[in-house]
C-alpha cells in the first residue's frame, strides 16, 4: 500500500499503486463509523474490509472477503427510526434478547440507526426506563446507546431491515434500492409472516434472517397486509386527529407522554409476536 492519504473524520482513504488486486490505483475507503467498518472501492476485484465476528479484527480480503461480508450480513437485523433513540433502540433490544433464547438464532444480532439521526445522543428517558426494568442487562444498554445515522455500509451489512414506519423503509430504499426485499417496517413483517397464504415457496439457504426476509418479501402482493383488528390505544387515540398508516408505529416521542407510552406499548408488543414468528420457524 502506499500513498495513504488521511481523509476528514472517520473516513480513511488508500491509493493503491503496486497492488495486483488494485493494479489500477482503486480506493479502499473505511467508514468508521459503520458496524462492521466497510467498505469498498475495487478496481478490479471485491476489495473488503470488516470485522470478523470471531476475533473482532479488521480483515482485509480479495474475492474471498465477499463472502465474509455476505455471512456477517446474514446475520445482522437492522432496526431503523427516525432519531434512534426511542422506537429502533427499544425494538433492538428487545429482538438481540429474544434471538439469544432461540437456538437457531445463535451467532446473530440486532442493531440500530436512525434516518434523520444526530449521532451521539443517548436514548430516552422512557426507554431507558423500560429497559432497565426488563432484565440485568438493560441497564448496560440504555447506558451504552448512542444514536447513529443510517449509512449506505449498515444497510449492506444487514440481512433483514426492519424499521418503524414506512417513511424509514424508503429512506433506506433512498439509499440502496436493491435493499427493498429484505426492508419492512416492523408491522409489515409481522403481517406478512402471520398471514394465511399457502402458494409462496419456502425459502431457502443463507441466515434465518435472510430466509425469513425472503419469504416475507415472497408474499408480498398476495396478502393485504393489515395488522390485527383489535388495534393499540395510541392508535385509537391518532385516529382521532389523523388517520395513521396501520403498518406504522407512530413516533410517539414527540407526542407527549401518554402517545409516547402506547407508542413503546406498540414496539413492544410488535416484537413479541415477530419473536412468535421466529421461534415457530422461518415462514
Amino acid at each position: 500500500m502506499r500513498d495513504a492519504v488521511t481523509g476528514s473524520g472517520a473516513e480513511h482513504r488508500e491509493h493503491h499503486h503496486d497492488d495486483p488486486l488494485l493494479a489500477d490505483g482503486g480506493d479502499v475507503v473505511v467508514d468508521g463509523h459503520s458496524s462492521p467498518p466497510l467498505v469498498v472501492r475495487p478496481a478490479r476485484a471485491p476489495v473488503v474490509l470488516c470485522v470478523v465476528p470471531s476475533t473482532g479484527r479488521l480483515g482485509l480480503a480479495g474475492i474471498e472477503g465477499r463472502a465474509v461480508l455476505d455471512e456477517n450480513r446474514g446475520r445482522n437485523l437492522l432496526v431503523v427510526c427516525a432519531a434512534n433513540v426511542c422506537r429502533s433502540p427499544l425494538a433492538e433490544y428487545l429482538l438481540e434478547r429474544g434471538m439469544r433464547s432461540i437456538p437457531e438464532f445463535e451467532g446473530h444480532s440486532s442493531s440500530s440507526a436512525g434516518a434523520s439521526a444526530v449521532a451521539g445522543a443517548a436514548i430516552c428517558a422512557r426507554v431507558d426506563e423500560r429497559v432497565w426494568a426488563t432484565a440485568p442487562d438493560g441497564a448496560d444498554f440504555a447506558r451504552a446507546h448512542r444514536s447513529r445515522v443510517l449509512t449506505a455500509a449498515l444497510v449492506a451489512g444487514s440481512g433483514l431491515i426492519l424499521t418503524a414506519s414506512k417513511a424509514e423503509r424508503a429512506a433506506v430504499a433512498r439509499i440502496d434500492p436493491s435493499a427493498r426485499s429484505r426492508t419492512f417496517t416492523l408491522r409489515e413483517a409481522v403481517a406478512l409472516a402471520e398471514a394465511d397464504v399457502d402458494d409462496t415457496p419456502a425459502a431457502v439457504g443463507g441466515s434465518v434472517l435472510e430466509r425469513f426476509a425472503a419469504s416475507a418479501h415472497a408474499r408480498r402482493g398476495l396478502a393485504a397486509p393489515a395488522v390485527r383488528a383489535a388495534r393499540s390505544s395510541f392508535s385509537r387515540w391518532f385516529r382521532g386527529r389523523a388517520e395513521g398508516d396501520p403498518l406504522d408505529v407512530i413516533d410517539g416521542h414527540v407526542l407527549g407522554d401518554r402517545q409516547h407510552e402506547a407508542a413503546l406499548d406498540d414496539v413492544t408488543a410488535t416484537v413479541d409476536r415477530l419473536l412468535d414468528v421466529f421461534r415457530r420457524g422461518v415462514l
